[in-house]
């Protein structure tokens, strides 16, 4: 495995149903950032804050999961079965809400396993590993006057440390 600790990281897992989710995502953290890393994933909406995690919508309960993810940011994480139970527009905004609140946390590396690669485009991870083919792939530099480029090059042996901040 690529991290020392082999965090597998479960959005929906420890949860207080007694609380709304804005008091269970850092209970003693800073509130600005708790709301801030809401909003950042599209769960903008103080009425959803307010709810418990199962009051939560599949797509809410998703991005509820991945905004304690960005607040908690261990310095390295897996994510197994990213975007995989929620509808697949839900899945795409939900990524590229995700990496952009994802790539604040400096430093921090995140590893997300996905059987879906609609969502590589929104997520712009910098490699992807695609199980079907053994293909490593790592994501194209641009020039700074392109805003985007889906495109993935060359392939690289699956060995050492070379691993950004997004994996998938």
């Amino acid at each position: 495995m690529f991290f020392e600790d082999n965090k597998i990281y479960n959005a929906y897992e420890g949860w207080d149903n007694s609380k709304p989710i804005v008091d269970c995502i850092a209970p003693d953290g800073d509130f600005n950032k708790v709301t801030g890393a809401l909003a950042s994933v599209g769960l903008g909406d103080v009425p959803s804050w307010l709810r418990p995690f199962k009051a939560l919508s599949n797509g809410q309960q998703f991005r509820a999961g991945m905004a304690r993810l960005i607040v908690d940011a261990p310095d390295e994480v897996v994510v197994d079965e990213f975007t995989s139970v929620v509808d697949r527009q839900i899945a795409k905004i939900g990524a590229m809400a995700f990496a952009k609140g994802w790539r604040r946390n400096k430093g921090k590396r995140v590893v997300l396993l996905s059987p879906h690669y609609d969502i590589i485009e929104w997520l712009q991870p910098d490699w992807v590993y695609n199980t079907d083919t053994g293909q490593l792939k790592k994501k194209a530099k641009l020039p700074s006057d392109q805003k985007s480029n889906w495109t993935f090059s060359r392939q690289r042996e699956l060995i050492g440390n070379f691993l950004n901040r997004i994996i998938i």
